[in-house]
C-alpha cells in the first residue's frame, strides 16, 4: 500500500514546484495585448519585392496560455504572410506563451497588380484564438501599379507622364540625339544602384503645384531621408540642351553629375526651381574620370550650367563642385551643409580649374564662374574653397551673396561674410528664411519673379532660393 502512494505524492510535488508563469490557464476570458491594433505598411509597388513589419503580442496574466491558432483572415489567398516562432504560413497552430511574456510576430506583404493608376488599399487581419477568445490585429497597405524599367535603353523621343510612377531597376540610358520628356507631376523611383544616364537630352518640366520627383523606391520610414538609396542623374559627353524645372532629387549617391565638355559656353543644363538633398553612400559614381566618390549634390566637370532658385543641402561631400573649368552661373541659390547625417570635412562649394585624374595626370580648363543673390552656408569654419592652377584663364565673380568664408576679399563686392542667414529649421530641411534673416530684402533685382516654390518675389527680393513669406 505504501508503494502505491509514491506516484501521487511525486505528481503533487512536481506541480507544486512548477512556476506560475508556466502553468496553463484554460479560462475563456484570457486575453492578449498587442503593441499596435493596426499595422500600417507604406506604399508598395506591385510585383516588386515585399516589406516586413513586426509587432508584439503580450500575455499580461500570471499563467501561460496556449494560442490555438494565429491565422490570416483571408487564409492562403492573402497578400500577406505571417511568421510566428520561425514558422511561416497563413496559419500557425498551438503557440505557447508564458505568463508575463511576449511573442514577436512578423507580417510580410507582397502587392499584386490591380491595373490602377491611383494607389489602392490592401488589407487583412491576423486573428488570435486563445481559449476560444478571438482577437485580431489589422494589416493595412497601400499598393501602387507602376511602369517598370529594367536595365533599359529608352525608345528615342519618349514621354513619361504622371498617371503612374516609373520604377527603375538597374539603370536606363537616353541615347545621344534622343530626348526624354518628363511631364509635370511625374514620379520616378529608382532601386539601389540604379542610375539615369543621359547622353541625349532630358526635359523635366514640373510646376510649383506638380513637381517632378526623382527618388528611391523604398518608402519605409528609415529610408525616407536616407542618402545613397539609388545612383543619381549622370550627364555624359554629348548631352546638351537639358532642362530640369520644378523638380526634387533626393536620397541618391549624387544628385547630378554633369560631365559634358564641349567647345561652346551654352548651358548644357538649365537647372531651375529644384531641390537636391540627402546625397552620400558607398557606391562609386561613373564619371568623366571613370569613377568618383559619392556625396556630391551637383558635380560638374568642364561643363556649362545655368542654375536659379536651386536648393542643395545635406551632402556627404560638396553641395556643389565645379572642377576642371567650365562656365557656371548661379542666381538666387541656397547651398547649405550641416553635420546632421555625416561627419563633415569638405566645404559646401569647391571651384577649381584643375582635376587630378586617376592616372595622376591633371585635367585643366578655363573657369568662368558667377554667383549672385545666393547663400553658401554650413557647419564648417570655411565653406568655400577655390583652387587655381595659374595655368588657365579664370574669372570668378561673387556679387551680393551671404558666404561663410575666411577670405575677406569677397567682402569687397557687397557680399555678407559669416553672417548667419537664419534658416527656419535646417534640421528639418526647412531653409526658408526666419524673420530676422539678413538675407531679407537684400537681393539685387535680377528679374527672377518667383522663388523655388513658385512664390512671387516682391519689389525688394530676398537673397537665396526662398522669398520670405510674411504672415
Amino acid at each position: 500500500m505504501k508503494r502505491l502512494l509514491v506516484i501521487p505524492v511525486l505528481y503533487c510535488l512536481f506541480f507544486s514546484c512548477t512556476p506560475e508563469e508556466e502553468k496553463f490557464t484554460f479560462d475563456s476570458t484570457a486575453s492578449l495585448r498587442f503593441s499596435a491594433d493596426t499595422i500600417y505598411f507604406d506604399t508598395l509597388f506591385s510585383t516588386i519585392g515585399s516589406v516586413t513589419k513586426r509587432f508584439r503580442v503580450y500575455n499580461d496574466a500570471e499563467n501561460a496560455v496556449n494560442i490555438s491558432s494565429v491565422s490570416l483572415g483571408s487564409g492562403s489567398g492573402s497578400s500577406y504572410s505571417i511568421f510566428v516562432n520561425g514558422i511561416v504560413g497563413p496559419e500557425v497552430e498551438n503557440v505557447r506563451l508564458l505568463g508575463k511574456d511576449s511573442l514577436l510576430v512578423l507580417a510580410e506583404v507582397t502587392i499584386d497588380p490591380q491595373d490602377q493608376d491611383l494607389p489602392f488599399v490592401v488589407s487583412d487581419q491576423v486573428n488570435f484564438n486563445t481559449n476560444g477568445n478571438l482577437q485580431s490585429v489589422e494589416l493595412v497597405s497601400w499598393g501602387q501599379d507602376a511602369n517598370f524599367l529594367r536595365d533599359s535603353v529608352l525608345v528615342c523621343n519618349t514621354t513619361w507622364t504622371a498617371e503612374r510612377p516609373y520604377v527603375l531597376y538597374n539603370s536606363v540610358l537616353i541615347e545621344e540625339g534622343c530626348t526624354l520628356t518628363v511631364e509635370e507631376g511625374t514620379r520616378i523611383y529608382s532601386h539601389n544602384g540604379s542610375f539615369i544616364f543621359i547622353q541625349g537630352t532630358i526635359l523635366a518640366n514640373g510646376t510649383a503645384e506638380n513637381r517632378v520627383t526623382f527618388t528611391n523606391d523604398r518608402f519605409d520610414e528609415q529610408f525616407a531621408d536616407a542618402p545613397g538609396q539609388w545612383g543619381g542623374l549622370i550627364f555624359l559627353v554629348g548631352s546638351n540642351s537639358n532642362q530640369i524645372d520644378f523638380a526634387d532629387i533626393r536620397n541618391a549617391n549624387v544628385g547630378i553629375y554633369l560631365g559634358t565638355p564641349d567647345d561652346d559656353d551654352e548651358p548644357d543644363l538649365r537647372l531651375t526651381n529644384t531641390r537636391i538633398e540627402n546625397m552620400g553612400g558607398n557606391e562609386l559614381i561613373p564619371s568623366i574620370d571613370s569613377l568618383v566618390q559619392p556625396g556630391f549634390g551637383l558635380l560638374a566637370i568642364s561643363s556649362d550650367l545655368y542654375a536659379a532658385n536651386v536648393l542643395i543641402n545635406n551632402c556627404q561631400l560638396n553641395a556643389v563642385g565645379n572642377l576642371a573649368g567650365g562656365n557656371y552661373t548661379y542666381e538666387h541659390c541656397t547651398f547649405a551643409n550641416f553635420s546632421f547625417n555625416f561627419f563633415r570635412r569638405d566645404p559646401v562649394l569647391v571651384l577649381s580649374d584643375n582635376l587630378l585624374l586617376g592616372d595622376n595626370s591633371v585635367l585643366l580648363g578655363d573657369l568662368n564662374f558667377s554667383m549672385t543673390n545666393s547663400i553658401v552656408w554650413g557647419s564648417l569654419r570655411d565653406e568655400l574653397l577655390i583652387s587655381n592652377s595659374g595655368e588657365t584663364s579664370t574669372e570668378i565673380l561673387f556679387t551680393n551673396n551671404i558666404l561663410k568664408s575666411q577670405d575677406n576679399a569677397f567682402a569687397d563686392v557687397d557680399n555678407l561674410l559669416n553672417e548667419d542667414p537664419k534658416f527656419f529649421d535646417p534640421g528639418e530641411f526647412n531653409f526658408q528664411l526666419d524673420t530676422l534673416s539678413p538675407a531679407k530684402d537684400m537681393a539685387i533685382d535680377l528679374g527672377i519673379l518667383i522663388d523655388l516654390e513658385g512664390t512671387n518675389r516682391d519689389d525688394k527680393p530676398d537673397i537665396g532660393a526662398f522669398e520670405r513669406k510674411e504672415n
